[in-house]
């Protein structure tokens, strides 16, 4: 009879990590990459929402010459440009002065904290209604207020075609905000007390502690922050469908909408799966070239 063969320590640790690591592959599988793979098969044919698939063709790369030269895809992929660039420095910013100020002694923290995380976990439609009765161009309180104290022609926020994209910006930089800033606090918090204080005896002041100290060893955080932020932005949709929905007109219709649309209202899936397939690989340029200058300003 044969004896079963011990295993050793090493090979128990690489089962137990192969068991751990089972349940995320076969999600990451299952719901990412066979999506992918599908998606990227659609976007070779004319598959309509509503099509049989035996009258499913393959057209190969005609959906990328189509959309190469479809003008609301250009505006669709611009205005999520605009959403990104506005949005991204935006949340960096705010996430981290408010971090600094709630990393120090001050009254109420445990408060504070609850109230910027609080929006991340609402419901987006329940903010949605709210944000869309306070910035009521006619009744809302914030224009009452705005004539209240002389402005005689306050914005039209969410309604005006300038205004809009702007405001839906700033409303998903608050709704947002909380991951970033819970991020950034638990970064502050892991710089080590000494190298200020050093720093401090060696003649720098507040503001050069910060930029030569502080800002050196939270760089990893800033650089994982900065490349999900991006990715978020540029695939958002529930916030501008649930504010907007692409309104008023296009002002608003960023590339996430213009893809439903294509899906949902023209039926044509084809289409919107290339735009999808245009989307994931812009997203991955992005990333490639960040983690490739990363060298430049993180400090590990």
């Amino acid at each position: 009879m044969m004896k079963k063969k011990k295993l050793s320590i090493a090979e128990k640790e690489a089962l137990t990590g192969v068991l751990f690591i089972f349940p995320y592959a076969l999600g990451f599988l299952i719901f990412h990459a066979l999506p992918f793979i599908l998606s990227f098969v659609i976007s070779m044919t004319d598959l309509r929402f509503i099509s049989k698939i035996s009258e499913v063709r393959f057209i190969f790369f005609d959906n990328f010459l189509e959309m190469f030269n479809d003008p609301y895809f250009w505006e669709a992929f611009s205005k999520s440009v605009q959403y990104t660039v506005i949005y991204v420095p935006l949340i960096m910013l705010l996430s981290l002065m408010l971090a600094l100020m709630v990393n120090k002694k001050i009254y109420a923290k445990n408060a504070i904290k609850t109230m910027i995380f609080m929006p991340y976990i609402s419901n987006i439609v329940a903010i949605a209604i709210v944000w869309g009765l306070l910035l009521d161009p006619i009744e809302g309180p914030i224009n009452n207020l705005l004539m209240t104290l002389g402005m005689t022609n306050p914005p039209m926020w969410l309604m005006g075609a300038k205004t809009a994209l702007p405001t839906v910006v700033i409303i998903a930089v608050w709704q947002g905000m909380g991951l970033q800033f819970i991020t950034y606090l638990a970064a502050l918090q892991g710089v080590p007390r000494e190298l200020i204080e050093a720093s401090q005896i060696d003649g720098a002041n507040r503001w050069k502690s910060f930029i030569h100290v502080t800002l050196p060893m939270i760089s990893p955080t800033t650089f994982f922050l900065t490349i999900t932020s991006i990715i978020s932005s540029l695939k958002n949709f529930s916030v501008v469908h649930a504010l907007t929905e692409g309104g008023p007109g296009t002002s608003t219709r960023v590339l996430a909408l213009n893809i439903v649309r294509e899906t949902f209202a023209s039926y044509r899936m084809g289409y919107a799966s290339a735009q999808a397939i245009f989307v994931f690989v812009f997203i991955l340029i992005i990333t490639v070239i960040q983690w490739k200058g990363q060298r430049r300003f993180v400090s590990y």
